[in-house]
Formats: structure tokens, sequence, C-alpha cells
């Protein structure tokens, strides 16, 4: 699996909070090192997903 990262603070098209994709590597680690995004650590607990009806 790919690494994610989540915006910190607004950069580009994306708000706070939301996963942020399709930038270089130089780019990520750059907004990395400002702090302005962060790695997402994911776990075989978060990653799956609920099966059901949600009423």
């Amino acid at each position: 699996m790919a690494k994610q990262y989540k915006a910190l603070k607004p950069v580009g098209r994306f708000q706070v909070g939301e996963v942020v994709g399709g930038l270089s590597e130089d780019q990520i680690k750059k907004l990395v090192a400002d702090g302005v995004i962060q790695e997402v650590k994911t776990t075989a607990a978060t990653t799956k997903k609920i099966v059901g009806d949600a009423k």
C-alpha cells in the first residue's frame, strides 16, 4: 500500500484533514519538513471496511 499523507494546513486544493495526493516526492518531502502534511499511519484495523446497513 502506498503511503498516504493528511493535510495539517490548507495546501493547494486540499483542506485541513483531507488526504493529499498527486504530489511528487520532492513536494512531499518539503511539505512534511514544513509541517504542512503528515504521513497517515495505517493499520489493518483502520483499513478495514464496515459492511452492512447503516440505519
